[in-house]
Formats: structure tokens, sequence, C-alpha cells
């Protein structure tokens, strides 16, 4: 006869419960290893962008956006001296999951890799309408029209604050960063009332750094906006100058980001 004494009962049933916990911990490690792999891979492991040819212009550079059907563009026009490259992919790390992330370059070579845009919002528009149709046509039906989102920085938010309100319906909301009144001269700020394009503003989000040369400027930017009943968001970054927050760009700019694309 079989020993079923409760001694030996329990110690089958520790025996049992010990293969049960090793199996649990091997399948929780193997989890948490892949995980990790998955949050290194969204944050870090983004590879390198995508060259563009855009015909009568630099070339530009550009990461897909996440999910499938039709997805707006992030624009963003790197400040003077600014490698295009390099910045598409600090802002792929934050911006894909709303949309494509488009980094055309200046027209003006500075030298060591980075690009001017010459203090001339005709010629970056210029670039970014034959930047946005040349996405467009190499990924047809995928790239959105209009209602993208335009991101400026330095002299960057120079030309978008020009070139945006030349086409309102085309870059319907924007990211201005380290922006000033002082970029928008003569009578530019009247066609916020009359639209162009088509369409007209619909949010602007203003950030810049507390001990940047121009932040009382962009307080001034959005007291106009507010008088022309854009909406529009203020933030004065503090502990931060005249500069893209690169160990921080999603803490810094998803919550922009999130709001511009989808109200909140």
């Amino acid at each position: 006869m079989r020993d079923v004494t409760p001694s030996s009962h329990a110690r089958r049933v520790r025996a049992l419960l010990g293969r049960a916990s090793f199996l649990f911990l091997a399948v929780l490690t193997v989890l948490v290893a892949l995980s990790s792999e998955a949050f290194a891979k969204s944050t870090t492991g983004i590879g390198d962008p995508i060259r563009l040819e855009v015909p009568g212009q630099p070339d530009a550079f550009y990461y897909r956006a996440r999910g499938k059907g039709t997805k707006p563009v992030i624009l963003y026009l790197h400040g003077r001296g600014g490698n295009a490259a390099e910045d598409c992919r600090k802002w792929a790390k934050v911006a894909t999951q709303f949309g494509w992330v488009l980094c055309p370059q200046g027209p003006g070579d500075s030298g060591n890799g980075g690009r001017t845009w010459m203090n001339s919002a005709q010629a970056g528009k210029a670039v970014m309408d034959a930047s946005l149709n040349a996405l467009r046509a190499k990924h047809k039906g995928r790239v959105q029209r209009y209602g993208n989102i335009l991101v400026g920085f330095s002299e960057g938010a120079f030309v978008a604050m020009q070139a945006g309100l030349m086409d309102q319906k085309t870059w319907s909301r924007w990211l201005i960063l380290a922006a000033s009144d002082r970029y928008w001269v003569g009578d530019a700020p009247t066609s916020l009332t009359a639209g162009s394009g088509g369409g007209k503003l619909q949010r602007v989000y203003l950030l810049t750094g507390e001990t940047d040369g121009v932040a009382e400027n962009t307080g001034r930017v959005g007291d106009t906006l507010k008088k022309y009943k854009v909406p529009v968001r203020v933030r004065i970054a503090p502990g931060m100058g005249h500069e893209i927050a690169r160990d921080r760009m999603i803490t810094t700019y998803r919550r922009p980001l999130s709001w511009l694309a989808r109200g909140r």
C-alpha cells in the first residue's frame, strides 16, 4: 500500500508548489525582458531617419507614423545651424505616436551638416510645401493634406510663424519654441482674422525657456493670438533656456503635441 500519510502528502504539495513557483518566475522573467526590450525600442531604438528626395530643394528626413490609415504630419523646422537628421531622430521619440515626423532642411548650408533658413519665410515655405508634397507622393493615401502640425524652433520659429500664416489650412496647429512677436512683420497678424489657404488657425502652443531672451516676447505673441480668438496655451518652462530639452523630449513635448493633435 502507498504511503499517504499527511506528512508525505504535504511534501508532495510543497514540491508541486515549488515547481509551479519556478515556472511562474521563469515566465515573469521572460515577460519583463520582452517588455523592457519593447520599451527600449520605443524610446531609444528608433533607428535612422529615412531620407526623402525633395524636387528642387534639399533632401528632407522623416519617420513613419505609427498605426494604419491616414495620419497627420508633424513638420519640424530646425534652428539656425541645426542638423535636420539629428533633430528628426530626437522628435521621433515623442511625435510618431501622433503622425508622420517630417524634417526638411533649410536652403542655406552653414557647414558641418548644419543648415540655415537665411531668415527667409518665403524660401522656408517653398521647402515646406515641396517636402510635404514629396512625402505624400511617396506614401499615397497615408499622409494627411490639411490640418497638420507645424513645429518651429528659433530661426525655424521665425519661419514657421510667417510661413504658417500663409497657409493656415495645411498648418492649422502650431508648436512654436522660443516665439517672438518680432517675427511678425508689418500687418502679418491680421491674417489671423481672415485666414489663408482656405482655413484658419485652430490651436497654438507656445513654449519658451524662462531664461530665454525672448520669454517676454513669447507672452506678447500669446496676447496677440488671444486678441484674434485663436486658442493658445503659453508655457514659460522653469530652468530652461534657449534650447530643445534633449534629454526630456517625451516629458516636455508629449503634452503639447497631445493637446494640438487630440485636443487634450
